[in-house]
């Protein structure tokens, strides 16, 4: 049972919540009126709508950390990864993610506002891209619970949600990659790799518009280093910025 409420709360805040984020957005794209300024209410209020679906209503002016939805996985995982602050490099605070995503946001208003939809629609396909990160995440974190920690019903239950929210978007990049995640974290997986997952993931991050730093290193705030990787034959602390 611990694994279905993992699946439905995961599946509902990262899954469905996610895609009408884009919907949104894709819907202040459909109505944008291309080089007329002051006709684009309609439009950018859409996008307003996507921004409040992405954030959530418990996250107040600051983005402390509380709420369900994506602004706060960001920022939780960016804890796990330490990729918080506006470097990307710090533990504590807002994820830098959460950061380059608000500027993302403001930009592609204003892009609405002054009628340049061509430009608002790189916008939001950079906003896409970088909304994948904190799913990416996630599935290399409970792929490592498992394989190396012992997880249990409950990680494996997290792990299959993370990977399903973004395993579409590493098919359409490589469908290799796609297989050898879907085989390691899917419901009922005979075994877990944890660095066959992450090297999948890695393999395709130039097609899905990220960088190893985008996405960090699975840290352990208990022993203040990263948790160690095996490449090989050789275990090494996983290093950040690859």
């Amino acid at each position: 049972m611990e694994g279905r409420e993992q699946i439905i709360k995961k599946g509902t805040a990262y899954m469905n919540v996610w895609m009408y984020t884009i919907r949104e957005f894709e819907d202040a794209l459909d109505d944008c009126k291309r080089g007329c300024i002051n006709c684009n209410d309609d439009p950018v209020h859409a996008w307003d709508e996507g921004v409040c679906f992405y954030t959530g209503s418990l996250e107040g002016q600051d983005g402390a950390p509380s709420g369900y939805l994506l602004h706060q996985l960001a920022d939780k995982r960016s804890v796990n990864f330490k990729t918080g602050g506006p470097d990307g490099t710090d533990v504590d605070g807002q994820s830098k993610l959460n950061y380059d995503l608000m500027d993302e946001f403001a930009l592609g208003n204003y892009q609405l506002q002054s009628g340049n939809c061509p430009s608002a629609r790189k916008t939001k396909e950079r906003i896409a891209q970088l909304m994948y990160i904190p799913m990416i995440q996630g599935s290399i974190r409970y792929a490592y619970k498992v394989d190396k920690l012992q997880g249990g019903e409950k990680e494996k239950a997290e792990g299959a949600a993370f990977a399903a929210a973004v395993l579409p978007r590493v098919h359409a990049a490589n469908s290799d990659a796609a297989s050898k995640i879907y085989n390691n974290l899917r419901v009922g997986a005979s075994s877990t790799n944890h660095q066959e997952v992450k090297a999948a993931f890695e393999s395709v991050y130039p097609q899905l518009g990220l960088t190893c730093a985008d996405i960090g290193g699975l840290w352990n705030e208990g022993t203040k280093s990263y948790y160690p990787v095996v490449w090989g034959h050789v275990k090494m602390l996983a290093p950040p910025r690859l």
